[in-house]
Order: structure tokens, then C-alpha cells, then sequence
């Protein structure tokens, strides 16, 4: 991601990419694409973000989900290439989500494959 812009990349590959300055300017390596798990989702989710008019894209804060104490252990993490979940380090990757957006941690809470307490869980 340069200057806002986001890149999307699978096995070294551009799969898409959409400028956060330009409105409607999403490129998509379709063959790629269609090889990755999710990616209509994923389709679905760019091409809304490129529609999205430029002040709305505002900076959303974030939080950690802290599942146990655990020291630096206990936090969840998504794969998102394969949607599953993970309870370990902060640490986050290209394809290791750690960080929630509060409408992600709501998403998250109606997910049936994740049991948790959320009334349990602490957002840092």
C-alpha cells in the first residue's frame, strides 16, 4: 500500500489494486482472482471500496480482541485467505488480520465458527 492506495497480491501476483485518491479506478486480474478462496467476497468488497466517494473513506479506528490472558499471547487473528481462525500473537502479516474495525468485530460476533464470549473478550 503506497500513499492510501491498496494492493492486492496472491503467490507474488497482482490480483487488484484501487487508488484511494480516484473514485471508480479498481484494476482486477480476474484469472488470479478466481483462483483465490473468498473471491467474490473479496471482488465485492474492492469494487464497493473503489465506488465509496472519497470523504467517506475515512480512517476507522481499530482494536485488538484479546481472547485470555496470555501475556503478549491470547489476541484473535483471521486468515484472510481462508476465513479461519487463530489465538496468538499481535503480530499481523499480509494475510493475518489482527486489528478489528468496530463493524468487523460486529461481523465477527455473528460468525458461527467462532465460539466465543464476547462479553468476555477485551478490545484493546
Amino acid at each position: 500500500m503506497k500513499n492510501g492506495d491498496l494492493t492486492v497480491t496472491y503467490k507474488n501476483m497482482l490480483v487488484a489494486w484501487f487508488k484511494n485518491n480516484k473514485i471508480y479506478l479498481f484494476y482486477n486480474n480476474k484469472n488470479c482472482l478466481k483462483k483465490m478462496q473468498f473471491c467474490n467476497n473479496l471482488y465485492a468488497t474492492l469494487a464497493e471500496l473503489a465506488m465509496t466517494t472519497l470523504d467517506k473513506r475515512l480512517k476507522e479506528n481499530k482494536h485488538y480482541a484479546k481472547i485470555y490472558d496470555g501475556g503478549h499471547l491470547g489476541y484473535l487473528k483471521i486468515n484472510i485467505l481462508t476465513g479461519k481462525m487463530m489465538v496468538v500473537s499481535v503480530r499481523e502479516t499480509n494475510f493475518i488480520k489482527t486489528k478489528f474495525t468496530d463493524k468487523e468485530i460486529e461481523q465477527l460476533k455473528q460468525r458461527d465458527d467462532i465460539p466465543l464470549d464476547w462479553d468476555k473478550v477485551r478490545f484493546e
